[in-house]
């Protein structure tokens, strides 16, 4: 076979991989095209055929005893290299054709043959659809359009059935799924590229916008998002949308700046070329990550670029590059969240510390507030601050404080058998208040250990969240009426404390420690607390000050009229048999 024929083998291959549609099976579709085709040109035989490097695949056909030929055999190799119809008359008169087994067999010898090339968008042409007579034969001009009309109804079939699943169903562009087939085919060109990932529009106000505006108005805005950023690089680059509102792209890295700094012109200009009725908010943040060619792991290059994406989100930066340190700290939170579910399911590594909390004028306790610590097993001692949050974020949640909640509450019946009736005080996050069954689970808890709602206390965290979530309101009032003392956290750690106090029916203020640890040195924050503290006992609240590390600060405390302190000056936290030693009847500790 001449180097003619066989030069552009590369990209029919790449292209028959891409279209996956090389295995052995007949097409039932094709062959009802192939049937409807042999109808409308009056032709006895109609072949689908593809053509790979060694062998023709008959992929579909009508009246013809093959599967599969050689390629050297085969008729419609030849059509590959035709712009248009190839058309044979008589095979016997043909040198190419008559020297192949299937013109001079001794039955039904092939005499006439047709084929229009199967070409890809690109170009690239994979095979044909080819129409075949036993005897002589003439073919009009009108029969070669039929049948290239006929060829790009295969072509777009096979297209599309390729497409399915490797396509964005709103922007038309390519999705995760062929970035991730791409990477995994680049085998030449530039050593060094980057994967750049574009977030366009936080996906919580994509659907605001479209259970506002309706779903068509936000897929147009898709739409035109991928259009400009397709527009800003002249068509040069291949554009991925790899989630709502996320798009990708990968570039040799000798040109990465220049994209970056295209990308970051295209953010200014993006929401004014929108074609929408009403003004859009889009914030767009870029995260990029270089990666080596040939790409061993694809997956971990997305990711890789997702974790430099979440850290711009996140800081609200609009481009960040992977940093391996961040990385890390996300794999471990992950982590963690993983072995705290098992923790829960075992029961193992979790306890709580109790620390006591004091009367400011007469100095002895007045309650504990259950602290929740993890001991694991790899990490060792690991600091709530760190894994409380996550579980906030997630499901976990309910478990976690139902287990707190039990533990504490087993806790409590203990020290009510030794003389000591002091309450507990739990920390509840806003999204327990929201459960439909909390109120009705934490009084049967309490029932389960003989317990009444003034043994244990419910300190609310996030706050700001509880004033968003009226299940979560109306979960405060029904426990405030059941009985339960409710106490504010952190009170003086954000902005709108004063509608806090307006909203949400709670007993007991908790100033934040941020306002407590700089009394001894800061006057300002003298004045701004001994006030917080008077308006305070004018709405009638219990106030609480968290975070007493020395006793100058207690002393200023018990002038400015604080009811009650908490901290490391008077007690830490400490296992259940400190508690005990320390509050038991006989050994109160005197002011």
């Amino acid at each position: 076979m001449s180097s003619l024929v066989r030069q552009d083998d590369q990209p029919r291959l790449q292209a028959l991989k891409d279209l996956q549609i090389l295995d052995a099976s007949q097409d039932e579709i094709l062959n009802k095209i192939t049937a409807l085709t042999c109808k409308m040109l009056d032709m006895p035989t109609c072949l689908v055929t593809l053509i790979t490097d060694e062998k023709q695949c008959i992929k579909a056909k009508t009246n013809f005893p093959l599967d599969e030929t050689s390629r050297d055999d085969a008729f419609c190799q030849y059509t590959l290299h035709n712009d248009g119809v190839l058309v044979c008359p008589d095979t016997w008169l043909d040198e190419r054709f008559y020297r192949l087994p299937l013109a001079r067999q001794p039955e039904q010898p092939l005499r006439f043959y047709a084929g229009a090339p199967l070409t890809t968008d690109d170009g690239v042409a994979i095979g044909s659809l080819c129409v075949i007579d036993y005897q002589p034969r003439t073919f009009t001009a009108e029969q070669c359009r039929t049948l290239q009309e006929m060829a790009a109804v295969v072509m777009a079939l096979l297209q599309s059935r390729s497409a399915v699943g490797l396509v964005d169903a709103v922007t038309g562009l390519p999705n995760r799924q062929r970035l991730i087939a791409d990477l995994h085919e680049i085998l030449s060109g530039p050593p060094d590229c980057v994967l750049v990932l574009i977030d366009c529009i936080n996906i919580t106000y994509a659907y605001e916008m479209g259970r506002s505006l309706g779903m068509p108005m936000v897929e147009q805005m898709l739409c035109e998002i991928g259009d400009a950023l397709h527009r800003a690089f002249c068509g040069q680059e291949k554009i991925y949308c790899v989630a709502t509102g996320r798009f990708a792209m990968w570039v040799p890295q000798a040109r990465s700046e220049t994209v970056l700094h295209t990308l970051m012109q295209c953010s200014e200009s993006l929401p004014a070329g929108l074609s929408l009725p009403v003004p859009i908010r889009l914030e767009m943040h870029i995260g990029y990550t270089g990666f080596r060619v040939p790409v061993a792991a694809p997956q971990q290059v997305l990711r890789k670029a997702m974790s430099a994406l979440h850290d711009a989100i996140d800081q609200e930066m609009p481009l960040m590059p992977y940093r391996q340190e961040s990385d890390e700290a996300q794999k471990r939170a992950f982590r963690l969240l993983s072995d705290l579910v098992e923790c829960l399911d075992r029961d193992t590594g979790l306890y709580l510390m109790y620390q006591p909390k004091f009367d400011v004028k007469g100095g002895h306790a007045v309650g504990a507030e259950a602290l929740l610590r993890w001991q694991h097993p790899e990490f060792g001692a690991v600091s709530p601050a760190q894994f409380v949050p996550l579980a906030e974020n997630t499901t976990l949640i309910r478990p976690l404080t139902q287990w707190v909640i039990a533990q504490a509450t087993r806790q409590l019946r203990q020290w009510r058998n030794q003389g000591i009736m002091l309450p507990v005080a739990v920390n509840v996050a806003v999204s327990n208040f929201a459960e439909p069954d909390f109120v009705d689970r934490l009084l049967a808890q309490l029932k389960a250990h003989d317990l009444t709602p003034a043994d244990l206390e419910i300190e609310c965290l996030e706050t700001q969240k509880i004033l968003g979530s009226p299940a979560a309101l109306a979960c405060l009032r029904r426990l405030r009426e059941a009985g339960f003392v409710l106490a504010l956290d952190d009170f003086g750690n954000g902005h709108s404390n004063l509608t806090y106090l307006k909203r949400i029916p709670v007993d007991v203020i908790k100033l934040d420690q941020s306002l407590i640890r700089p009394l001894q040195y800061d006057a300002d924050c003298r004045i701004i607390v001994e006030q917080i503290i008077g308006m305070l006992h004018m709405l009638k609240y219990v106030v609480v000050a968290e975070g007493v590390e020395d006793e100058a600060t207690l002393a200023w405390l018990h002038r400015a009229g604080c009811d009650r302190v908490q901290g490391f000056h008077l007690a830490r936290p400490m296992l259940p048999e400190a508690v005990s030693a320390l509050l038991r009847p006989d050994a109160v500790p005197e002011a």
